[in-house]
């Protein structure tokens, strides 16, 4: 914003701007715009500020002082390192892990959650959920039972990173007041639920 007052000296002044508050060290300084055609005295002399206290403000790039292409250059004598978003977009909202996007495991049962919650606390592990709930029509593409308590989101197929499904199973079953367990030959997944307690294990069918 410039004073439409002229100056004795027949340039426009700019205003400045107010003072900055004591915890904030900013600088700013009036510069002229001259009216003469001289190229060299036309350059007007650009307000500066101590924009580095601005989070996130990269002071010599607001300036022209440095181009984008500087920031994104990795240095020649440090690694590369992706941040991998595969992680966060596979935590559900109740703290669950799951295999996908398409694992739900929202409604899951609280007493479930808390089966998950303790085993995660034995193996000091997180526990990977590959099949939450399944609606009816989900649950029979996967071959589940008529009555499958995925469909009443009371069962879960659980993984855990450096443990067998054998011995993941067996320490399933020697949990207190557990529900069904289950393993399959086609996945290294268990079956864990809060149902009944049962016992199965599918084994693949020799081709002949």
């Amino acid at each position: 914003m410039f004073s439409h007052k002229p100056s004795s000296g027949g340039a426009r002044t700019a205003l400045v701007p107010p003072a900055p508050l004591p915890q904030e060290s900013a600088q700013a300084e009036a510069w002229s715009a001259p009216t003469t055609n001289d190229t060299t005295a036309a350059r007007a002399t650009i307000a500066s500020a101590n924009l580095s206290s601005l989070p996130g403000v990269d002071r010599d790039r607001v300036l022209g002082l440095k181009s984008s292409s500087e920031d994104t250059a990795p240095s020649s004598n440090e690694p590369v390192r992706v941040a991998s978003a595969a992680g966060l977009a596979r935590l559900a909202p109740n703290g669950l892990r799951v295999q996908n996007s398409g694992v739900d495991v929202n409604c899951l049962k609280p007493a479930l959650v808390k089966v998950l919650n303790k085993i995660e606390r034995h193996y000091g592990r997180d526990v990977v959920v590959t099949s939450g709930y399944r609606n009816p029509t989900r649950n029979k593409k996967a071959s589940g039972s008529e009555n499958s308590l995925h469909m009443y989101c009371s069962a879960a197929d659980i993984q855990i990173e450096g443990v067998s499904k054998w011995e993941l199973a067996s320490y399933l079953r020697s949990m207190p007041g557990r529900g069904g367990v289950g393993t399959y030959c086609h996945t290294e997944s268990v079956h864990i639920d809060i149902g009944p307690a049962r016992d199965w294990n599918w084994r693949c069918r020799r081709k002949k």
